[in-house]
């Protein structure tokens, strides 16, 4: 499965059907999705559909601030490097925040 290959299928479909969509109404739109995965979580429901809408819709705002999915996937390598070199923490949360030194 090559997820550039289907991240520029989609951005296709997008851009041909969401003609008037900006970054900011695909940044709500995936906060939505978010909400949805969160109340999946809370009734312990596994929907693998729910986590690919949002990062559809995380890969469309960065398409449409001119980031390709190239791009995003790089720094994702880049970041993940740098991730597995921090220190962390966790916070009363139940999440993670890395030690600024």
């Amino acid at each position: 499965m090559d997820i550039i290959a289907l991240e520029k299928e989609r951005l296709e479909w997008s851009l041909r059907t969401f003609t008037e969509a900006t970054p900011m109404g695909s940044l709500q739109k995936a906060k939505e999705e978010i909400r949805e995965i969160e109340e999946d979580i809370t009734k312990n429901i596994k929907n693998p559909v729910e986590y690919a809408d949002a990062i559809m819709c995380i890969f469309d705002v960065a398409a449409r601030m001119g980031i390709s999915a190239e791009e995003v996937m790089i720094a994702y390598e880049e970041k993940l490097t740098i991730n597995m070199k921090r220190t962390w923490k966790k916070n009363s949360n139940n999440s993670y925040s890395h030690i600024k030194s």
